[in-house]
């Protein structure tokens, strides 16, 4: 009896010791051709395709699968809401097409939603098909919409190398004789507490200023030692830029100054200057960021004009540290919903 009790608790520890300690997931992005992959840290996957790169009706089909053992695959569907015009009553009775056999019905009225949930049975038929050049097709009497599947082998193994299921039962592309004991495991998002910072500027220092220069090496010698790719002195030497300092406690400070600027986006570095250890250290939080307010750096960036695909980013100050709590596309720049139709998060996380 007391072996068993003790088996049994060694077992608990073991398992709880695996949940506490499992190493952390690194999220991934992939792109081949027309389908694009993003993967978070929370071990879920999350894979898009889109017409073809000239198509003329833009249209979006999403696939999404949570690590761990026995998970199924989602799937929604997603038609242009921008620069478009449909009457109304000529989007209903959409139905689901693949290599010309009726997969049937899409639940729901796209005059209502831009984004719709596809069947299971729906999801399940796009998967049979996945190895092959497929024809994945959206139509009704009134219009047609086609989803390229010119890339989306590639990005469904992709899936399947990131959660860990190749050679699997589960796997989408390969499959394999082995079970699922051994696949990624799912982890939660992890929390971050929001320390609250003051929201104003304690300083600028203007560049007629005697400390400017001093300031400036500070942050450029931290900025190539961090490997900023868009903060030099190429951009900003003709026309120099006032860095403002903000108070994060006694010891440590933010700065910001304006990097870059393009047709449509423009881009902050931002800087943790650190006297803690009594020798002043620097480092480059981003270079991409768009603005500073009371403890949390956020960055919203198009990657085109027509803002039809935005990259957003987020870091909150913890008392200690800057941790980038969001990484997330929109998805791809094809023209299906202004501000990007997608949410593909590479890091989530729950800020308090």
């Amino acid at each position: 009896m007391h072996y068993k009790i003790s088996h049994c608790i060694g077992l608990l520890a073991l398992a709880l010791s695996s949940t506490i300690y499992a190493k952390p997931i690194q999220g991934i992005e992939f792109s081949h051709n027309d389908w694009e992959l993003v993967c978070s840290n929370t071990g879920t996957c999350q894979a898009a395709g889109y017409q073809e790169f000239d198509g003329n009706e833009p249209v979006s089909l999403l696939l999404v699968r949570k690590a761990g053992a026995k998970q199924a695959v989602r799937g929604q569907v997603a038609i242009a809401d921008f620069g478009e015009e449909y009457p109304a009553n000529s989007l209903k009775n959409i139905r689901l097409y693949i290599d010309d056999k009726d997969q049937g019905l899409i639940n729901g009225d796209f005059s209502q939603k831009t984004v719709l949930d596809l069947s299971q049975p729906q999801v399940d038929a796009i998967l049979k098909k996945s190895r092959e050049n497929v024809s994945i097709v959206l139509k009704n009497q009134h219009y047609h919409w086609q989803v390229s599947s010119n890339g989306l082998t590639a990005v469904l193994l992709k899936m399947d190398d990131f959660q860990k299921r190749v050679g699997t039962t589960g796997a989408l592309v390969k499959k394999g004789t082995l079970d699922e004991s051994k696949v990624l495991a799912a982890q939660p998002k992890f929390v971050v507490k929001h320390v609250k910072t003051p929201a104003k500027p304690i300083r600028e220092i203007k560049p007629d200023q005697t400390a400017y220069q001093k300031m400036l090496e500070r942050l450029m010698t931290a900025t190539s030692k961090d490997h900023g790719d868009d903060c030099s002195d190429e951009y900003w030497k003709d026309d120099p830029r006032t860095i403002q300092l903000y108070r994060l406690n006694d010891q440590q400070q933010l700065a910001t100054m304006l990097c870059w600027r393009g047709a449509y986006n423009e881009g902050l570095g931002v800087w943790l200057l650190d006297n803690r250890s009594g020798v002043n250290q620097t480092q480059l939080i981003t270079d991409q960021a768009t603005e500073f307010n009371s403890g949390e750096i956020y960055g919203s960036q198009r990657g085109r004009g027509p803002a039809d695909c935005i990259a957003s980013y987020q870091w909150i100050w913890d008392g200690q540290k800057f941790v980038q709590t969001l990484d997330r596309w929109s998805g791809k720049c094809r023209g299906v919903a202004l501000g990007g139709v997608w949410e593909l998060d590479r890091i989530e996380a729950i800020v308090k």
